[in-house]
């Protein structure tokens, strides 16, 4: 009888230390596409990447990405920075071998960040992006402990840039842009997230959609259609070493009904 007491003794305390972790934590599963968007709709395709979100009790948060090999695509760790005020997060990227290729710190409230680029574990680039009331959006690229950036501007210098002004692209889309019948009849609404390939001379080399697996075709096929329409112009991206490299400007195009 003293045994049997022990053992459910045990049991309770076992039972009652699983409980408790099960509460401090929580884990969730999303599935996301090639735009790392949550699949909202799997008739349009499957998913290619797994998203493992765990939250804890003090609402600190890691979430991880994996590939549909089970590969680690990133790594988030966020929570409140106590000393500085603010939510803070920590994001690694791997390649497919699991070598560690960027590491960014990242103040979650405004965006600002600091990211840096590694060869071999070393630092070969350091990208800041800050935001603030006063000078907007501002990014600046720097090579290796450098303290002069190769670069200066409110666009990421490690993507794509524009060489047409916001202005002109948004008027020509209010003039140009249609929902599709097929689309309005069936009230499908949804961002199609329309990726252009730039090769290392500035030139568009093709088009897609980047989420076409979460969204009705007849509005990514529209989208992509009116930004070939427009013929955008651009100047190529830097590489982690500073020289021109291909790169992909993405453009989100917002269907709604009203």
């Amino acid at each position: 009888m003293v045994f049997k007491c022990k053992v459910l003794i045990s049991l309770f305390f076992f039972t009652s230390i699983v409980a408790q972790c099960l509460i401090a934590q929580e884990r969730v599963i999303i599935k996301l596409d090639g735009g790392m968007t949550p699949v909202l709709n799997e008739n349009f395709g499957t998913h290619k990447y797994n998203q493992i979100i765990t939250t804890g009790k003090d609402s600190s948060s890691i979430s991880k990405i994996y590939d549909l090999k089970n590969r680690l695509i990133s790594q988030t760790k966020e929570k409140y920075n106590e000393e500085l005020g603010y939510n803070e997060a920590i994001i690694s990227s791997y390649d497919t071998l699991q070598n560690l290729i960027s590491s960014e710190i990242k103040n979650v409230d405004n965006g600002s960040f600091v990211r840096v680029y590694l060869d071999e574990e070393k630092v070969v680039t350091r990208l800041e992006f800050t935001k603030g009331e006063s000078n907007g959006e501002n990014y600046k690229l720097y090579m290796g402990k450098s303290e002069t950036p190769i670069a200066i501007g409110p666009t990421n210098p490690m993507d794509p840039s524009p060489s047409f002004e916001q202005e002109e692209f948004f008027k020509f889309l209010s003039q140009t842009l249609q929902y599709p019948s097929q689309a309005r009849s069936e009230r499908e609404t949804g961002t199609a997230i329309v990726a252009i390939e730039v090769n290392k001379n500035g030139e568009v080399i093709s088009y897609h959609c980047e989420n076409e697996d979460s969204i009705h075709p007849s509005l990514s096929k529209e989208a992509i259609r009116v930004i070939k329409k427009f013929d955008p112009q651009f100047n190529p991206a830097y590489g982690i070493f500073g020289e021109p490299v291909a790169g992909t400007f993405k453009i989100p195009i917002r269907f709604k009904l009203s």
